[in-house]
């Protein structure tokens, strides 16, 4: 069967269209590992500065983000941590290939926090939410997705 240049350039333009939706379920599992970590291990009073990792597509958050689950002493923390990560969830499920992904803590506090004014948490966990973020993504290489 005699395969003609139109031919060629479909396949061209699905195998094309095949590597951008992996390389945007790449990112999407990237962004939804880092939220996962940060929301687990950013220090944890009133669920303030938990509530605050927003995901979004596009542009990133302006605004702040009350706590989801308020509470004193930590005691919110995993229902605010959850709510969390399913609001990246929320973000991320239409996320189309090309659109950029943004997290981001408009909290004022926040870098403080990461710089290990806590007790709870040592300084860094931004950074090491994103070397998980790295190895999920090596992952995704390994598979050659």
């Amino acid at each position: 069967m005699s395969r003609s240049l139109l031919d060629l350039a479909n396949d061209l333009e699905k195998k094309a269209d095949k590597i951008d939706g992996n390389a945007s379920l790449a990112a999407v599992n990237v962004a939804l590992a880092i939220v996962g970590d940060l929301a687990y291990s950013t220090p944890v009073d009133t669920s303030q500065a938990i509530s605050s990792w927003i995901t979004t597509l596009d542009t990133p958050a302006d605004f702040k983000q009350g706590p989801y689950y308020p509470g004193e002493g930590g005691s919110t923390y995993r229902a605010s941590a959850a709510e969390t990560i399913n609001q990246a969830k929320a973000a991320l499920a239409n996320k189309k290939p090309g659109q950029t992904i943004y997290i981001t803590n408009n909290q004022p506090y926040i870098k403080r926090l990461n710089e290990g004014y806590s007790a709870q948490e040592p300084a860094g966990f931004v950074e090491r939410a994103i070397l998980i973020g790295r190895r999920v993504l090596q992952k995704f290489k390994l598979k050659g997705l």
